[in-house]
């Protein structure tokens, strides 16, 4: 049996696992005063009220983004950056807020997040007439040009995510350079800023995508693996932790602990697989 399918039987047996084990081992880290995790990067997508796995509905993330306010600083995907190079030092728990794909519900937390002084970024589908809807899962409303502009006057940060959301480790060379190189040059032209970060779809990624990232010269890239951000992480290997309607608010909550955080990479490596 391959991994794919190894992905799919797992999935509602870990939905329903992760329930008691995210709470479990995030008790267990706090007894044994386990090494916090001082950066953890957050993937989020949509912010509806609908049944679309990776939507969450408005009250549900702010009352994520508000426990997250009190217990963690809010920092840039810029400050990741000097981190990793080693031009900046943090000493307290952190957390990066960021959006894939570009959907106009988004629009709905911008004011909160204004007030709190928290500044996301934002990884645009450049060619939002063509997505590629089987792999997204999704066909919702995207932003145009001129909300985007809006959020990047708030202080939000703005990435590509390819062109169409297309599966970067099936692709031939020509369609990698259409949906990274020429992708991340239409967003700067359009917005009339320089695009420094890429987000892998779906995280997937092989060595020949990885060659196209350092071809654009993107800065960073971020996957949707597990692990830990510091002063040795590959920049564009960049971890992230992904959030959406399955999460109770107590697994939530224990969703950036070091013990889960390594539990997630060892299933994933295990019987998932990283370019899947």
């Amino acid at each position: 049996m391959n991994k794919f399918r190894l992905k799919s039987l797992f999935s509602i047996p870990f939905v329903l696992a992760r329930r008691v084990i995210y709470p479990a081992f995030g008790l267990i880290d706090r007894i044994i005063q386990r090494k916090t995790n001082l950066i953890s990067i957050l993937a989020y997508h949509s912010i509806a009220a609908d049944n679309w796995k990776f939507s969450i509905d408005l009250n549900t993330m702010k009352k994520q983004i508000a426990y997250l306010k009190k217990n963690y600083q809010f920092i840039s995907l810029a400050d990741v950056e000097k981190i990793i190079k080693g031009d900046k030092v943090i000493t307290q728990p952190s957390i990066v807020l960021t959006f894939d794909d570009g959907y106009k519900d988004v629009l709905q937390i911008k004011s909160y997040l204004r007030k709190l002084n928290i500044k996301p970024a934002l990884f645009l589908i450049n060619d939002t007439r063509n997505v590629n809807t089987a792999e997204i899962g999704k066909n919702k409303t995207y932003l145009n040009t001129r909300e985007i502009k809006g959020l990047i006057a708030d202080g939000w940060e703005i990435g590509c995510h390819s062109n169409t959301h297309a599966n970067l480790s099936k692709l031939t060379p020509t369609h990698l350079q259409q949906e990274i190189v020429i992708a991340k040059k239409s967003i700067e032209k359009s917005l009339g800023i320089k695009v420094n970060y890429f987000a892998y779809p779906r995280g997937k990624y092989s060595n020949q995508v990885l060659n196209f990232i350092k071809k654009a010269n993107y800065k960073m890239a971020l996957t949707m693996d597990d692990g830990f951000i510091n002063k040795n992480t590959n920049p564009l290997l960049i971890p992230r932790i992904g959030v959406d309607r399955s999460h109770t608010f107590p697994e939530f909550k224990s969703a950036f602990s070091p013990s889960n955080i390594l539990a997630r990479r060892f299933i994933k490596n295990t019987f998932i697989g990283r370019y899947i």
